[in-house]
């Protein structure tokens, strides 16, 4: 029967009956393995996220600084059909980025609060 400090948690205490000491070491390092292996997962694929986002930063300064130039060389030449292409460019990129999401791990809630240390 689960005692009075069972009760004040949010999920009472299993009990594994019949479950020698290299069980109950083997259950518990599966488990810590399966929770810590998902942590590394999402932290990858934040990651990911984060290096999707800034190549297309990198694809948008790119273009805008290609925008700028055909912009100063415009006296020069031309490039009527260039810019407009460029400026399409940049819309299209500036679209991509906007799509790109990168998702924030509340480690707090996963109990690893060192992790923002």
């Amino acid at each position: 029967m689960a005692g009075n400090k069972d009760l004040k948690m949010k999920a009472p205490k299993k009990e594994y009956e019949g479950e020698t000491l290299k069980e109950a070491y083997e259950r518990d390092m599966f488990e810590t393995m399966q929770r810590y292996w998902a942590m590394l997962l999402m932290f990858r694929d934040q990651n990911k996220s984060i290096e999707a986002r800034h190549q297309e930063e990198l694809n948008k300064v790119h273009i805008a600084a290609k925008l700028e130039f055909l912009e100063e060389c415009e006296g020069l030449f031309s490039m009527y059909h260039e810019k407009k292409k460029t400026e399409f460019e940049l819309v299209l990129v500036e679209s991509k980025l906007e799509d790109v999401k990168v998702p924030t791990i509340d480690w707090f809630k996963l109990g690893e609060p060192m992790m923002y240390e």
